[in-house]
Parts: C-alpha cells; structure tokens; sequence
C-alpha cells in the first residue's frame, strides 16, 4: 500500500530459481523465495541489519525503489543514493547469508502517466534492463519484482489486469535479455490485493512467482495510521462494519483466490508485504499475525512482514503503547508479534503454493 513517506535513517519451484545459501536451513526457503522482511525505501542501510535479521531465523528482505519522473518528464530517475543502496545492500544480502528481491516503485495508481506515456514505460524497461545486467548470476538476489502494487485505469479487475499484462511483459522481456534465468515476480492488479487473482491469467513466461500484499481488512490493518477512512478501533478477530466478523477462516476465504490460482496453474505464491498497526487494540496484532502466518506457512508461501525497522507504526519490534504519531514506543525483540514472526520463520513449510 502506499503509505506515509519514511526518513532516511542512518546509515514456482523451480529449475531457474536462484540456489539457497549455505546458511539457510532448506525447510525454511518457502516457496522457493524464503521468509523475512520488508525494508519499505528505507536509506542508509547497514550490515548490522541484515545481520540482525538474519538472526531472527529469516532468509529472505525485499527491498523498495522509489521510481520518480525526472526533471525532463520524460523518464524516471532513481532518489539520490537509491541505487548504490541497492549495490550495497546486495552485498550484506551475500555477507549474511540472506537472499534480496529488488522492487521498482514507480506511481502505479490510475491516474499515474505510467500506464498512458510510452516514455515512461521505455524508461522503465531500461532501469530493469540495466539493473538486471548488473545484478546478473547473483544468487544472493533471489527475483526480481517487476511494480509495486500496479493498478492501471480500467472499468473492472480483468481490464486492468490485462493492461498491466502487457506491460509487466515488457518489463519481463527487458530482464530476461540479460539475465534469462531470473525469477520474475508479478503481482496482479489492483494493488496486489487478493481478489486481483480472480481476473489475473498467468504471463506465458517460465520461473514466475505470483505476489500478494495482505492487508484485508483494511479497517483493522490501516486503523489510526493517518487514513480518513479507517480511523475507528477495530479488534480482531471480531466483526468489522459492513463485512461480517472477520477470524481465521475469513482469512481464508480471502485468500483463496490466489491459492487456487497457484494450485491451478502450478505458480508460486508469495506474499511481498503483511502487517498491522502497532496500535491495534490489546493482542490483536499478534492474533491476526499468528492466523496469516499459520496459513501462509500451510500452504507453503514464501512471506515478507511489513516491515524491518520503517515507520514505527508497522515496526514488530515496538508494543501498541503511545499514540499513532509517536516516538514513545520502545523497540524490543520480546514483544509478542516480533515473537510470533520468529517462530514462523522456525517452521517448516506446507506442501502447497504451486511450482513450474
């Protein structure tokens, strides 16, 4: 989703997916991606926090660049220093023992010049194509991740998932002409959201993953995180308004669109981003966590939480206490949804999720 801006802070299975690193335990590499963190657009990365994650029992961080249209309007243009972070955070991915995806952000929305300006599309391409051919043969990178959260104009789903198809298969051709084994990652429109799956028809490209990002409801989710609509307490598992009572079960109602789109067409699913506010009241962050995480692990997905020390209010190291625009939250690795990614991480993986 997109979400406030964040300061810079100091610094299917299958034949073409990378190789596991030496330090990873196979049982944890699901999906064939891993399970970890997501690390937003977050600058000034440092080793000390790929080790830290690594020591969580995660293998796997995703990694977002921000896509800007440069000063000529005609192409984009990567934030100052973007680049060079992702250089550098490849390194401590090898130096670790954790695997990276690198994720383009440019402005997916409707209104977005992305899906109308054929400069901006081309520019897009060769920021893939040159990335890819830097990046070539590193198994430290695990995939690539061609848009965040694409949603092109279109009256319904299968509209803008065909308009996006089109694209996505572009930005797919520019990758594989220099590196031709590279998993590619594809997450449908709208958003990536789950019910995208219903209308996605799978790109005729072999070692793709299918992405999601679970944030349904969005009224527990999203409740008091600077959102005009979704300010009300909301608990979980309890009924939301409007939508029935929401628990495990209706989380797997909700995700069983892209569930049996893996099991359909042999893909694998991973869910690129997950998470709730920290404010969420009592344990209901944890309850939410743990039951996404349980099917995720059933199925055999590869997860990335929402995220690694971004802002404070998804931060799983950091309790509910203080208000939704505070600093008074104090990080710690006993907190309980910080406990319950860990103990994901530890367990093995089901037998679903698909392969090529």
């Amino acid at each position: 989703m997109r979400r406030r801006r964040v300061l810079s802070v100091p610094l299917a299975w299958c034949a073409g997916c990378v190789a596991e690193p030496p330090q990873a335990a196979t049982s944890r590499i699901c999906g064939g991606l891993g399970r970890g963190f997501h690390l937003g657009e977050t600058l000034g990365r440092t080793v000390d926090d790929y080790t830290a994650i690594a020591q969580t029992g995660a293998t796997l961080v995703r990694m977002g660049l921000r896509m800007d249209v440069d000063a000529g309007g005609d192409g984009y243009a990567f934030q100052p220093g973007a680049h060079q972070e992702l250089l550098n955070q490849v390194g401590f991915a090898r130096r670790t023992g954790l695997r990276i995806i690198p994720v383009l952000r440019p402005e997916p929305t409707p209104e977005s010049r992305l899906w109308s300006d054929e400069r901006l599309q081309t520019s897009l391409a060769h920021h893939w194509s040159g990335l890819a051919r830097e990046l070539a043969g590193r198994t430290e990178v695990a995939a690539f991740d061609l848009v965040n959260e694409p949603h092109p104009p279109g009256l319904t789903f299968a509209q803008k998932n065909a308009r996006w198809a089109d694209l996505a298969m572009r930005l797919a051709a520019a990758v594989r002409a220099q590196d031709a084994d590279r998993c590619l990652i594809v997450e449908p429109s709208p958003g990536a959201r789950p019910m995208g799956f219903e209308t996605a028809t799978p790109l005729p490209l072999a070692n793709v993953a299918y992405s999601l990002h679970m944030y349904e409801p969005f009224e527990f989710t999203h409740q008091r995180v600077g959102d005009p609509r979704f300010t009300a307490v909301v608990d979980y598992p309890a009924v939301v308004p409007g939508q029935g009572r929401w628990d495990r079960e209706r989380l797997r109602r909700e995700l069983e669109p892209a569930r049996s789109f893996g099991e359909r067409h042999r893909w694998r699913i991973y869910v690129g981003e997950f998470g709730a506010a920290r404010w969420a009241p009592g344990a209901s962050r944890e309850r939410y966590l743990r039951d996404l995480i349980g099917l995720f692990n059933e199925w055999g997905w590869s997860w990335t939480y929402h995220a690694w020390r971004e802002w404070q209010g998804w931060d799983a190291e950091m309790g509910p206490g203080g208000a939704a625009d505070s600093l008074r939250a104090i990080r710690n690795q006993t907190e309980p949804t910080f406990v319950a990614l860990r103990e994901g991480f530890a367990k093995d993986c089901g037998g679903g999720g698909g392969g090529a």
